[in-house]
């Protein structure tokens, strides 16, 4: 009895339409070739990232945590979920603070007119098959997002007296990440209607006199995807 379950593809790529029943692909060994989960949402364009911070030209990061001041704050509507993939925090001065204090936060306690400077959220697909229905702020002041239903997923603590340029820092990069493969389970932020009408991903970078720069990367689908 003849059967498939799929056709050998190694070599050459066949390219199908939305909805079109089609066997899986194999390679010439006869085992199923599967893209992880992420790379597959980043094909699909639903993977974007936002940058704090450009070039050469540092942002000027708040300071001491303050919850309403976070350094990068992430907007998430009604209807939308985010995923967390990755975070990085860059320092190039941390002042004299004993403490550098990263932290991210994920909350349903979102705030649809957070103050600062607005940030360009950008696709990790270029040709751009979809844009982000977030917002992200740098710099300014929001509702704290630490009431409702919240939680850090993500800490880095680091207790140091002596500046960017000097003894021990002067022998280690300040740059500090977080990966949703490395130190998840990653969250899913769901928009709600708690708040002022939606959720957020707030991350601060606090030293006392800190600049850097902060890249955050998550992926985004319409919450009626997974619940």
């Amino acid at each position: 009895m003849a059967y498939e379950i799929g056709i050998v593809r190694q070599s050459s790529y066949n390219d199908y339409s939305e909805g079109q029943e089609r066997p899986s692909r194999l390679n010439r060994r006869g085992e199923l070739v599967v893209q992880g989960t992420f790379q597959q949402w980043v094909g699909d364009g639903r993977v974007f990232t936002v940058n704090s911070g450009t070039g050469t030209a540092p942002a000027t990061f708040a300071g001491a945590y303050v919850a309403t001041t976070p350094d990068l704050y992430v907007y998430v509507p009604l209807g939308t979920t985010i995923i967390p993939l990755a975070i990085r925090v860059l320092y190039e001065a941390v002042g004299t603070e004993s403490t550098m204090e990263i932290v991210a936060t994920a909350s349903v306690t979102g705030d649809s007119s957070a103050g600062g400077t607005g940030l360009t959220i950008s696709p990790m697909r270029l040709d751009n098959p979809r844009s982000s229905a977030c917002t992200a702020t740098a710099a300014g002041t929001v509702t704290s997002p630490n009431s409702g239903t919240f939680f850090d997923f993500w800490r880095f603590m680091r207790p140091l007296t002596d500046t960017v340029a000097t003894g021990e820092n002067d022998r280690n990069p300040l740059v500090f990440e977080y990966s949703a493969l490395k130190d998840g389970p990653a969250p899913y932020i769901i928009g709600t209607t708690a708040g002022t009408g939606g959720s957020c991903m707030a991350i601060w970078a606090a030293s006392q006199a800190g600049t850097g720069f902060i890249q955050a990367t998550w992926a985004e689908v319409p919450t009626t995807s997974i619940t």
